[in-house]
């Protein structure tokens, strides 16, 4: 009897341990939210560009140029348990991978690292998104819906 007394006390403190470190069901998002440019893509100087937000509410941004002489803007939502990091896009498609995240001290620096048999390390700095690129994101996107309903 006692032991039993004594595993759910323990059982007990585990649960409330557990809801304690959710923050009653909230997530910890802080240390990645912001604006961030790539800077470098396994090691090399990247042959594209990327910005992401990270935003508090749980959404991303991302204007990318990648395939494309312009940026595309692609948006969605993310997850941060701990330092894994995992998202879907606005339609509903999940991300091809989950990322294991670290960021500098002073914040400056955001590291993903992919989660796949081989891992692809990207860091990003610190940098506002120009108000140029998310317009012509903007229009890259309505002339692409455009072009779909003519």
């Amino acid at each position: 009897m006692k032991n039993f007394k004594i595993w759910s006390f323990v059982v007990l403190v585990l649960i409330a341990m557990t809801a304690c470190e959710n923050g009653g069901g909230k997530k910890d998002n802080s240390k990645i939210v912001g604006e961030w440019r790539i800077e470098s893509w396994d090691n090399m100087e990247p042959s594209f560009d990327v910005y992401i937000a990270f935003n508090e509410d749980g959404t991303f941004d991302i204007y990318q140029q990648v395939y494309s002489l312009n940026y595309e803007y692609y948006g969605g939502s993310y997850a941060l348990a701990g330092d894994v990091l995992s998202g879907e896009y606005a339609d509903g498609t999940a991300w091809a991978t989950t990322y294991t995240v670290s960021v500098s001290e002073d914040r400056s620096q955001l590291t993903m690292t992919s989660q796949e048999s081989v891992g692809v390390t990207s860091v990003y700095f610190k940098e506002s998104i120009p108000e140029e690129i998310k317009e012509e994101a903007a229009q890259t996107r309505a002339q692409l819906v455009e072009e779909r309903l003519f």
